[in-house]
């Protein structure tokens, strides 16, 4: 195995219109061994493009190794754009991605599109494995960032995604984020989605716009994927006017035989979506999906909750607003399993003494759904769920 020497390397691209590519390890082959290599570019004026690669625009297939890179751009203009690359364009066979930092600054401009994949920017196939990479972006106004811990395209075979961390914070008036903890497509075959943490922020600038997470994949996990244990977070600063949170624990379709990771979701203070594993199944055969044990907290505003299949925890902190649990209990049907299901509400911030408190502020509405009283601001109603149906075992007081 050939070592690749770690290299530095900075580039500007000072006037309009430029276009620039940076390659870390540039004819590398297979089975090298990356360099730590670390990278950085500057934009300065409008309509400018830079690409950063931590290793080569290669395949990286065999016993190929990354090293451990470090790529950053700084962006000033407009109309630019920044595709940040850990290692290489696609990985394959038993190809092993570094543990690399890839961070890209463009808070100060407009209509930037920044783009950062912490290994592929492709496909993962074979027995690949993604490192454990740390990506972070920042966009200004009708600016928007695309972050996926491992591929940018899917992710199948037997490719395993690293643990990662994805920090994407909005800054401008419109825009949004879109972050994916392990493929930014899809993941098939037996595909197994890393240990990520995903963070949205949106500053008190952003009216318009948000942030779309998804533990695993972007777009759907088929076949035998498994999803990671996964963390995701949305923060709000200020009072935006139509900003959201979207978050989902696996990926926005499950079907054939996937597998729901444990994932915690904790909402903003504004309405969101809160999927626990996905927002829409299909099944290879009643219940061949299985969905992760997840934590959902939306945090305050109005909220919309869906835990999915298995037993699932909806957490309520004071000032939680008027939310609606859309399968409480129920999420087992979704793909088409029997098996009973029990998904519990922790109330323990509101400070209940004890269950006949809680049980008081419970009364159906005219639609026969239960709602949960807990403050005169506070609520949470259980689609499809009676009063009667529910047990202080249902509760965490």
């Amino acid at each position: 195995m050939h070592k690749l020497p770690n290299d530095t390397i900075t580039v500007t691209l000072p006037d309009f219109g430029q276009s620039k590519t940076v390659l870390g390890d540039p004819g590398f082959a297979t089975d090298d061994w990356g360099g730590n290599d670390a990278l950085t570019a500057t934009i300065s004026d409008l309509n400018s493009h830079v690409t950063l690669v931590g290793e080569d625009l290669v395949a990286m297939h065999g016993d190929s190794h990354g090293g451990n890179d470090t790529l950053v751009v700084n962006i000033n203009g407009g109309w630019d754009g920044a595709v940040l690359v850990g290692d290489a364009q696609s990985m394959s066979d038993n190809a092993k991605g570094g543990n690399d930092t890839l961070s890209a600054d463009g808070h100060n401009t407009l209509f930037t599109d920044i783009s950062l994949y912490g290994d592929a920017q492709g496909d993962m196939s074979g027995s690949a494995k993604g490192g454990n990479d740390s990506l972070t972006a920042s966009t200004g106004w009708r600016s928007f960032g695309a972050l996926s811990g491992d591929a940018g395209g899917s992710m199948t075979d037997h490719a395993h995604g690293g643990n990662d961390t994805l920090s994407a914070t909005d800054y401008g008036l419109e825009g949004g984020e879109s972050l994916s903890g392990d493929a930014h497509d899809s993941m098939t075959g037996n595909a197994v989605g890393g240990n990520d943490t995903l963070t949205f922020t949106a500053t008190a600038d952003v009216q318009v716009g948000g942030g779309s997470l998804s533990g695993d994949a972007g777009i759907s996990m088929t076949d035998n994927a498994k999803g990671g244990d996964d963390i995701l977070t949305a923060i709000v600063n200020g009072e935006p006017a139509a900003a959201h949170a979207s978050l989902t624990g696996d990926a926005p379709t499950m079907s054939g035989n996937a597998h729901g990771g444990n994932d915690i979701l904790m909402g903003a203070s504004t309405p969101d979506l809160l999927w626990g594993d996905a927002r829409s199944y299909a099944p290879s055969a009643p219940g061949s999906i299985t969905g992760g044990t997840d934590t959902l907290n939306g945090g305050g505003g109005n909220d919309l909750l869906w835990g999915g299949p298995n037993n699932d925890t909806f957490v309520f902190n004071t000032g939680s607003g008027q939310d609606i649990i859309n399968d409480f209990n129920q999420g087992n049907m979704a793909v088409g399993s029997t098996a009973p299901e029990h998904d519990l509400i922790n109330l323990h911030d509101y400070g209940f003494a004890d269950w006949a408190a809680v049980s008081s502020v419970i009364s159906d509405n005219s639609a026969g759904d239960a709602v949960i009283h807990l403050t005169a601001n506070d609520t949470i109603t259980l689609d499809g769920v009676h009063t009667a149906a529910l047990h202080q075992t249902d509760f965490i007081i």
